[in-house]
């Protein structure tokens, strides 16, 4: 069964413009034989004075004022006014008149009908009921109320609406998988996934600028540097460990954490920041990496994400080097697919020992990543919803005609 032929409204986790995550690489994928309305972030964080939040917040006001546009074939995107201040009963009184009111007109203007509502942030509870939607999907990729400073209490009430009223919740790591599908209607567990084919290494791929004159080894890390996942500790200490080595970093700092602290890592002389890189250029970067990092903390947070980076190196055919968590836990008797680390000196064990490794193991690596693949998972999910969908219409139908007057009404 596949989903075809579907007008969707997607809540999503991460602007479209913003560092590739869940949202865009499904609404991307599903937009090839669906409508989608795609939602920028709405924001959850209250903004601070950091130079990221003011960032951030000039950004956020220029995509107000671009209005809808289409970003894709069969797929727009537009960013509602919202102000990140949840904890104000007036306040979000306005955003969610402001974003059913906006919502509605977009919708009229595409000429969608009895759209999917898929959300991947708790805030979508809020337009359940107003969209005549036909499907209501809670995609739940984080633990979003443990991450600072967000109204966490607000956010685990709206959830705990959410999970009650949705007709199908996904989620991406085993134990929010745990800890949701007793309170769901219906609960599906679905690991995050890489676009493998986009990071399949190739022998035409040139050797970055960026890196060219580094010493060797090279050990890298991709993503955002944020102070409350990523374990800025240990990347200091393997630096300090390896001081022959390079040590890279491809990636904004502290979005999501504006107090996030890299000045002792810029102290550091084989330490190289390069910033956000385009998505278009990670493969070529990766590609010349000796070893890929994913040192994180181990919190209520991480413990309950699970990146995308891992597969994106696994599907680069790199060897990894990781904080022990429990979405890696299937890994930890396959060192030769990722080593998995506790502490600072366990993590620079593993990477001495992934260097020390005399063979090669790329192809179990790409075998390992063809099998979570953006292409397989978007299958699968498509086709749990549709049958989510059809099941549902059928029950509806079935009420109808044992209760002739819901159709008069």
């Amino acid at each position: 069964m596949n989903l075809t032929g579907a007008d969707i409204v997607c809540l999503a986790s991460s602007s479209w413009d913003a560092m590739w995550v869940n949202s865009q690489h499904l609404m991307h994928r599903l937009a090839a034989q669906n409508r989608v309305l795609y939602v920028n972030n709405l924001g959850l964080r209250a903004p601070g004075a950091s130079r990221g939040d003011w960032h951030k917040i000039t950004r956020r006001v220029g995509e107000w004022f671009s209005g809808l546009r289409q970003a894709e074939p069969n797929l727009w995107v537009f960013s509602p006014v919202s102000l990140p201040l949840h904890d104000h009963a007036s306040i979000r009184r306005f955003n969610q008149w402001n974003l059913k009111r906006t919502l509605r007109r977009h919708l009229t203007d595409l000429g969608f009908k009895q759209p999917l509502l898929w959300t991947f942030l708790p805030l979508g509870v809020q337009l359940i009921g107003s969209l005549d939607e036909s499907l209501v999907i809670y995609h739940c990729v984080d633990d979003y109320a443990a991450n600072p400073g967000v109204p966490a209490a607000r956010l685990r009430e709206m959830e705990d609406q959410l999970l009650r009223l949705a007709d199908l919740t996904i989620v991406t790591n085993p134990l929010l998988y745990e800890e949701r599908k007793s309170r769901a209607r219906q609960a599906a567990f679905f690991g995050n996934v890489a676009d493998a084919e986009h990071f399949a290494p190739r022998p035409d791929r040139p050797l970055p600028l960026e890196l060219a004159a580094l010493p060797r080894p090279l050990l890298g890390y991709q993503g955002n540097i944020s102070g409350y996942k990523t374990n800025l500790e240990w990347i200091a200490a393997l630096a300090k460990a390896m001081p022959a080595a390079s040590v890279v970093l491809i990636g904004p700092v502290g979005w999501g954490d504006p107090h996030t602290d890299v000045s002792a890592l810029q102290a550091l002389p084989n330490v190289h920041l390069l910033g956000r890189m385009p998505y278009e250029r990670l493969p070529e970067l990766l590609a010349a990496l000796d070893i890929c990092l994913l040192p994180l903390h181990d919190n209520e947070s991480t413990r309950r994400s699970f990146p995308m980076k891992f597969y994106e190196y696994m599907a680069a055919a790199k060897p990894i080097v990781a904080t022990d968590l429990p979405a890696f836990a299937t890994y930890r008797d396959r060192p030769q697919l990722c080593r998995l680390a506790t502490d600072a000196d366990s993590f620079v064990a593993g990477v001495r020992a992934a260097l020390a490794d005399a063979d090669d193991h790329a192809a179990e690596r790409l075998a390992e990543a063809r099998l979570h693949s953006w292409r397989t998972r978007t299958e699968q999910i498509a086709a749990l919803v549709a049958q989510t969908w059809q099941e549902k219409e059928a029950r509806n139908e079935s009420a109808t005609t044992d209760n002739p007057e819901m159709e008069r009404q």
